[in-house]
């Protein structure tokens, strides 16, 4: 199996933990399997290593993270390692390109279409993890990370950011599969496997 994994959805949800959990299953089941988690420092899809971009033009925005996905690709292509990345398609780019950029929904989603063009020969499937109670997410995150209790305005962010990951998500051609997190962990991971079995069909028989 030669997949790239993004786990994906809003603050809160899970993304950390349940791509720890995917990784071990697929390293305890035998594959070669990675996984960078947020924040993390030496992601090879993350050309500013865990950090906010340095202030730059749009273009140049753009161009960094192509140029980087392009050598990834290129030193990845004959391998069999599958890559778990949290939230490091959608989570973080579409943070940036909103608080430094103000992009509009329509130029957010022109970039991930042409990132998806250069990430197409490793097979990526996007697994985007849902509640229907953001708002308890973030709550409940906030209280585990010793942090302030989320105001309205920050729940009213994140609402809003699933609507714009939706409407992303809607228009890449790569396959993505919404989990509910609410029906708990051991049915979100068994949930996620059979996605990417799903996914490694479909991949067989094209």
């Amino acid at each position: 199996m030669n997949h790239l994994i993004f786990v994906e959805g809003v603050s809160g949800v899970g993304k950390t933990t349940t791509t720890v959990l995917l990784c071990d299953k697929l390293k305890n089941m035998g594959y070669k399997a990675v996984c960078y988690l947020e924040g993390d420092n030496n992601n090879p899809l993350d050309p500013f290593n865990g950090k906010y971009p340095p202030p730059m033009p749009l273009l140049e925005f753009y161009e960094t993270y192509l140029q980087c996905w392009r050598d990834y690709v290129k030193s990845q292509i004959d391998t069999d390692t599958t890559l778990i990345l949290d939230g490091t398609l959608l989570h973080h780019q579409i943070n940036d390109l909103i608080r430094e950029y103000k992009a509009s929904d329509e130029v957010i989603a022109n970039h991930f279409l042409q990132l998806m063009c250069v990430i197409k020969p490793l097979k990526p499937i996007i697994i985007y993890l849902s509640s229907e109670d953001i708002g308890y997410c973030l709550l409940q995150a906030s209280i585990s990370r010793k942090q302030p209790i989320p105001t309205d305005a920050k729940i009213a962010f994140w609402e809003d950011r699933k609507r714009v990951d939706l409407y992303v998500l809607e228009r890449l051609s790569v396959e993505s599969y919404m989990i509910d997190i609410d029906v708990g962990w051991d049915i979100v991971i068994e949930t996620m496997m059979k996605c990417i079995s799903i996914k490694a069909l479909h991949d067989k028989n094209s």
